[in-house]
């Protein structure tokens, strides 16, 4: 449905915000018994729960009517729930919602460590990730190249920057604290660029566009896939009311929602207080606390087109900022393939799977994946020390619809002395 209200003006917003109850604004189709009417462009009041009109006093009925620039405008209400950034917490969970899960292979035969929250080198989006002073968010995108050619991947300011409140540089860990991440050991790139989140309780409060933060990464850290969702990401587009799309996150994986309303604006609890976001783009309940920095686009024929960064919600409904706003901070941000990574003449792309630590003739068994089934992959082990000497061979494979999976033995020869080692993988396209 193409929506032709690009905003709802600010007066109008402060007059519908000031009805008890209100969370936010928006624009989309009016719904009736959860059915979208796409012949009525409305605009929709959030509130956070419904309550009958029987039991509201004369001055806390939202109008039925509205008027915008000398047009009519139907309202529609719809509950929101308290709408927080969706970051990990450690308090108790709001009670569970509905998810529309897409079909995903079963893998109960890949130990658990194999899951969203371990360490990943290198790491496909989808999984967790957060700074040493937050709990743990999703690792938004493959790898992005900014304007001057860094190479960084996508996650949300209350991700990567602590809201603002960290420094350019500092390092960020994959995975997040909460999962174990630990610095420097798990670090995966370093802060490159993010927006403060303004949370100020002054009335007006101060608008914020984006919650979006980029964090530079050496080749070898990334895969160029995101985890469960097989198409490359192609590039950058609007959110389309109606669609569905999709998002591949930390906490709730791939799941998949209709966009329902554009150009919102919430009141939105964070960690350091509440603040006024604006432009969201609005979806049915999709994520949990933890999948805060996932990107949500649109799967066509020839790929996945962002379209949003997911950074709130509640048990109801899912916020994203527009990739517009995202790269209107941050500069045009183009995706990178793995033909991007490396010269035309060289068809491999290499880096470090993991290092190990093996004592006396140990032998180990670790599994690396879910690979794209379009890559050859090989292992090798590579002694850190001179005079080391270890065999690594590939016992078994697991293929899935999320990719490949390897099974990798690594076996230390030397019967009288311990020996560190990485295991390297190479890709060949």
């Amino acid at each position: 449905m193409e929506i032709e209200l690009t905003e709802v003006p600010t007066e109008t917003q402060d007059e519908l915000e000031a009805f008890p109850n209100v969370t936010g604004t928006g624009i989309g189709p009016k719904q009736q018994a959860g059915e979208m009417d796409e012949e009525t462009e409305s605009v929709i009041v959030f509130v956070e729960r419904k309550v009958a009109e029987a039991d509201l006093d004369d001055n806390e009925v939202i109008p039925e009517e509205i008027e915008i620039d000398g047009k009519t405008y139907k309202t529609d209400v719809q509950e929101s729930g308290e709408i927080k950034a969706l970051e990990l917490e450690l308090t108790a969970p709001e009670a569970p919602m509905e998810l529309e899960g897409r079909d995903r292979a079963e893998i109960k035969e890949i130990p658990a460590s194999l899951s969203r929250t371990r360490r990943w080198r290198p790491a496909p989006a989808g999984v967790s990730v957060g700074h040493p002073d937050i709990t743990a968010g999703t690792l938004g995108t493959q790898p992005l190249r900014t304007q001057d050619e860094k190479l960084v991947f996508l996650t949300n300011s209350h991700v990567a920057a602590d809201s603002g409140r960290a420094n350019r540089g500092d390092m960020v860990l994959q995975p997040g604290p909460y999962d174990g991440g630990t610095a420097p050991d798990d670090e995966i790139g370093s802060l490159l660029g993010f927006n403060v989140i303004d949370a100020d309780t002054s009335s007006p409060f101060p608008k914020n566009r984006t919650d979006s933060a980029i964090v530079e990464v050496t080749p070898d850290h990334l895969q160029t896939d995101i985890w469960e969702l097989h198409e490359d990401l192609r590039g950058f587009t609007d959110a389309e009311v109606g669609a569905i799309h999709t998002k591949s996150g930390r906490t709730t994986g791939v799941t998949q929602a209709k966009c329902t309303a554009r150009h919102a604006n919430f009141n939105v609890r964070y960690s350091h207080g509440v603040a006024k976001m604006v432009d969201c783009d609005v979806f049915n309940a999709m994520a949990k606390g933890g999948d805060s920095g996932s990107l949500i686009g649109m799967e066509r024929e020839d790929g996945l087109h962002g379209t949003s960064l997911l950074f709130a919600g509640s048990s109801s409904l899912t916020l994203g900022i527009p990739m517009a706003n995202v790269q209107e901070e941050h500069g045009q941000l183009t995706p990178v393939t793995s033909q991007d990574l490396v010269d035309a003449d060289d068809m491999r792309i290499t880096g470090t799977a993991f290092r190990v630590s093996l004592n006396p003739s140990q032998s180990i068994n670790r599994w690396s994946g879910p690979w794209a089934d379009r890559y050859s992959v090989d292992f090798v082990g590579q002694p850190v020390n001179n005079g080391d000497w270890v065999s690594t061979s590939v016992e078994s494979t697991y293929r899935t619809s999320s990719g490949v999976y390897y099974q990798i033995q690594v076996e230390n020869q030397w019967s009288s002395r311990s020996v560190d080692c990485d295991v390297k993988y190479s890709v060949t396209r």
